[in-house]
């Protein structure tokens, strides 16, 4: 039999660069719309190395949006 585990806190992404607005996008699925954004809003994602922030979700899609600049620094800080 096959298994495969569970990997804790990851979630499949959609990455988009849109070099015309100086920014990277991330999109992730919500299925349970607002009740799933509303634990994400004060959120940092890490994609490859780098920090994305939230951005704005779509209510008729179900999606939400984190984004961080290609050219100069997304702003984030550490909880201690």
């Amino acid at each position: 039999m096959n298994t495969a585990t569970i990997v804790a806190n990851k979630i499949p992404v959609v990455h988009t660069v849109r070099p015309d607005v100086n920014r990277e996008f991330l999109q992730i699925s919500v299925p349970n719309g607002w009740d799933d954004v509303e634990k994400l809003t004060n959120r940092v994602l890490n994609f490859d190395g780098r920090d994305f922030i939230f951005s704005g979700w779509n209510s008729d899609h179900n999606e939400a949006y984190f984004y961080r600049l290609i050219r100069g620094e997304t702003k984030t800080a550490t909880i201690r």
